[in-house]
Formats: C-alpha cells, structure tokens, sequence
C-alpha cells in the first residue's frame, strides 16, 4: 500500500470513528462533554489527514488522467 492509500485508509478509518461517536452523542442527547471532545479531535485529525493527502497530490504530477498537473 502506498502512502496515498495508508493516508485514504486513516479517513475512511477516522470518518467511520466520527459517525460511531456522533451516533453515540445523539443517544446521550448531545449532553456528552467526552465525546463532544473526542468529536472535534477526530475532526482535527480527519482535517490533518486531508491536508496531508492533498499535499501529495499536488506532488504527484503523474495521475494517469492524460493531463498534464505540472
């Protein structure tokens, strides 16, 4: 697996942790501190990884789309 796929695989990963804590906050009635917090650290870290991957995106010039990114 490449670094692109790890990094994909971690927000699929962490997008899925977020949904299972948001539904875990629904049933406390959005009165959970802890997982208030634990949501808007997945969500930092769900943003990190995105900047991440996009960061070899826009490294990566060959894509194999036909176009030219450079």
């Amino acid at each position: 697996m490449n670094q692109q796929e790890e990094l994909m695989d971690s927000i699929l990963n962490t997008d899925l942790e977020i949904i299972e804590t948001v539904r875990s906050l629904q049933k406390e009635n959005w009165n959970d501190e802890s997982l208030k917090n634990q949501v808007t650290d997945l969500l930092k870290i769900h943003d990190e990884t995105i900047t991440k991957l996009r960061s070899l995106q826009s490294d990566d010039h060959g894509c194999d789309c036909g176009h030219d990114h450079s």
